[in-house]
């Protein structure tokens, strides 16, 4: 016999499933009805009313929350009624035993009356992702014993999205902070608003750089802790999106979370269930935001577009490569005129190569591609020493592009080859080289067709794995006494170099002197000449350099820690480390070692690129480990591998206020503001590549796993 209380909900669904597409007319949200299991299967969902759940509060925090917490946090022997302990221990259960638990509440005075404590248990369900509806839940324990309590996904493994207005796991707040967000449109983009961080380093030209001032010179030293956010363990680099105070932190395990930038609060999360479950989650840099949409790259190399109100999954763009399984997707992706665009990274041999995609922002739909590796019937493609096309490596793109509005143009950095036996040997064949075309190259690209604009090669045939694949800054400067807008870069050797960002041409380089591998740089097109014994011979795994070996060792003297650009200083800051390789020993080792610098593994180089001087220097014992965020307060935020964040000086590297972190800050930090208020973010984690082997190099003891997210305001 079916009871009235589950006709009424049948009916509920029968009137769903006749309705049109639109959740909000229906009374019962769809995942109550159609996702969760129970309906017509024998077991009915638990649901309550708005009144009951209201009731159900204040009944709570006048009778309970003294010792359960008015976060239903429990403490000491009063137990969790939420999260994790809640799910194991009442999820799948009858709702009759957890009524029955709530009934002998309070210890020795349970007297509350039947409706109160029906009321209490509708609020504890809502607090644990039970939606109110329109049917009642009852009190008598005979038909509670026919409901079911759902079990939540523990949240340390898995997030699903929440419906506005209230979430699990912490006090209950009203999602004021979605309600406001507004869309994110072109213009924003190309202009971003100073108080929010809308792209990988703030705005497309990539400088790190923010227009913001209350936190300042000579107020940082009272920077204090805001809040903290645990993360999913694991490597990553993230770098926090803020819009409209809401905060999209996108962690290890592809977990995506949107959190109130003020306060910490968590307001909805969502992780990918990987549709290639044999691969692990991978680090990357971030997400993109378009209008009302957060954009993500998975593991599984999908683009997804998730409401950035709701975490619902609006389209799922799976990228097509093929038959291979090597490729990865380690950038934040970014959204220009429309578009999201994002490169690939493949370390084997990949048919075809690496790539740079677009998608349409609003469908989903691919709009074009461009392969980082030229392709033997098309221009560039004779650059590879005669190879077939399955036989070239490399050209992954690491790290986001930038992009000019003005002139159109999207630019990408891609990286080495990786297989480098093949291309030592001159077979000598008319019309071919081996320079290895786009490898090492800065690329310019056509926004609206992924044409190939210009490009220009800093490093031919590059055998020593020393990238050129960082971030491209586009920046005014005058050069030769005329204002150009430029593409500033840098690779391991922490060479610099411009080029003009309409046409490619060649300007200028600069050898910050940290490198022994090419002995001269011809100023008139920046082509660099080898030390004779700079390259490893056929057969050889490392070349014999008169210096003991190769300065800098393949962790390069800069790496994924990205430089910061001050516009009104013309000032670049850049994080390095001085470390060479012996190639017999294989230790580390600096270039220039003298009692005052030995062991100072890591140093920050401001370099004045109107005049082309190197303004200061600043070393420290260990190496950096994020990338430099400045302000136009006159502040270098920076964080170090031993776990020191700081912030310092921009005139001549004064550390003027640093703390301690939980683990290595190896991502990005930004600045934002909310309600007139200034925040400072950084995310740690255990560890990247390249901070695991500086830790090995210096002796730094970090922690094998521990992920945060630490934000940062004056008091």
């Amino acid at each position: 016999m079916v009871s009235p209380y589950r006709r009424l909900l049948l009916r509920e669904k029968e009137s769903f499933m006749n309705q049109p597409s639109n959740p909000a007319l229906c009374s019962l949200p769809l995942l109550l009805l159609l996702s969760l299991p129970g309906i017509g299967q024998g077991q009915t969902q638990v649901t309550f009313t708005e009144t009951q759940m209201s009731a159900g509060q204040q009944a709570y925090e006048r009778e309970c929350a003294d010792c359960h917490g008015y976060g239903l946090e429990g403490f000491e022997l009063a137990p969790s009624l939420s999260g994790n302990f809640f799910s194991r221990r009442w999820g799948d259960g009858p709702a009759q035993s957890l009524a029955a638990n709530v009934r002998r509440m309070p210890p020795g005075a349970a007297t509350l009356g039947e409706q109160a404590y029906t009321d209490i248990l509708a609020y504890i369900l809502s607090r644990n992702g039970v939606d109110a509806g329109a049917v009642a839940l009852p009190t008598a324990m005979a038909e509670l014993a026919q409901l079911t309590v759902p079990a939540q996904p523990l949240v340390d493994r898995r997030f699903l999205p929440r419906r506005l207005g209230y979430h699990t796991n912490g006090p209950v707040q009203p999602l004021t902070r979605l309600e406001e967000l507004t869309p994110v449109s072109d213009a924003m983009l190309d202009d971003p608003p100073a108080d929010d961080w809308l792209v990988w380093r703030r705005t497309h030209a990539n400088l790190g750089h923010s227009p913001l001032t209350q936190i300042d010179k000579n107020n940082v030293d009272r920077l204090r802790l805001a809040w903290t956010w645990s993360l999913p363990a694991g490597a990553n680099m993230m770098t926090p999106i803020v819009h409209d105070g809401v905060m999209f932190a996108y962690s290890s395990g592809d977990v995506l979370q949107a959190i109130d930038a003020t306060t910490g609060d968590l307001l909805w999360g969502y992780q990918r269930e990987l549709e290639l479950p044999e691969r692990q989650p991978d680090s990357k840099k971030g997400v993109a935001i378009y209008q009302d949409l957060v954009i993500v790259a998975t593991s599984d190399v999908h683009l997804l577009a998730l409401e950035a109100k709701t975490g619902r999954v609006v389209w799922d763009h799976a990228i097509d490569t093929g038959e291979e399984m090597d490729h990865r997707i380690k950038g934040a992706p970014m959204v220009a005129d429309g578009k999201v665009i994002v490169g690939l990274v493949g370390q084997r041999s990949v048919e075809g190569g690496n790539f740079i995609v677009a998608v349409d922002a609003l469908s989903g739909e691919e709009a074009w591609r461009f392969y980082t590796i030229a392709r033997p019937d098309e221009p560039g493609g004779n650059s590879w020493n005669g190879l077939s096309l399955s036989e070239r490596t490399g050209g992954s793109v690491w790290v986001p592009g930038s992009y000019d509005p003005d002139l159109g143009l999207v630019y990408f950095g891609p990286a080495p080859t990786y297989d480098t036996e093949t291309m030592r040997v001159d077979r000598r064949v008319p019309g071919m080289t081996r320079d290895a075309l786009y490898t090492n190259a800065t690329i310019a690209l056509e926004v609206d067709s992924g044409e190939l604009a210009w490009h220009f090669q800093h490093v031919h045939n590059d055998l020593l794995d020393h990238d050129w694949s960082f971030e491209r800054q586009i920046m005014e400067l005058p050069v030769n006494g005329e204002n150009r807008k430029v593409v500033i870069t840098g690779g391991k050797e922490a060479i610099f170099e411009a080029m003009d960002a309409a046409s490619g041409e060649y300007l200028f380089s600069l050898d910050l002197d940290m490198q022994n591998v090419f002995s001269e740089i011809d100023p008139r097109n920046g082509e660099k000449t080898l030390y004779p014994d700079a390259v490893p011979q056929p057969g050889e795994e490392m070349p014999g350099l008169s210096l003991n070996g190769v300065c800098p060792d393949a962790l390069g003297a800069r790496n994924m820690q990205s430089a910061s650009y001050n516009p009104a200083t013309h000032t670049l800051y850049i994080p390095m480390q001085d470390t060479c390789m012996d190639n017999e020993t294989g230790q580390r080792w600096q270039k220039y070692p003298d009692p005052a610098t030995d062991g100072l593994w890591g140093l920050v180089k401001a370099v004045n690129l109107e005049t082309r001087e190197v303004s200061w220097v600043s070393r420290q014992f260990s190496p950096p480990a994020s990338g430099h965020l400045t302000t136009d307060s006159g502040l270098l935020f920076r964080g170090l591998i031993d776990r020191w964040f700081e912030a310092v000086d921009q005139d001549n590297g004064e550390v003027l206020w640093r703390q301690r972190l939980d683990n290595s800050p190896s991502s990005y930090p930004i600045t934002y503001r909310v309600d007139g208020k200034q925040y400072i973010a950084v995310a740690t984690n255990s560890g990247s590549y390249h901070a695991n082997g500086m830790e090995r190099t210096t002796g730094i003891s970090n922690p094998p796993s521990g992920a945060s997210l630490w934000v940062f305001a004056l008091p």
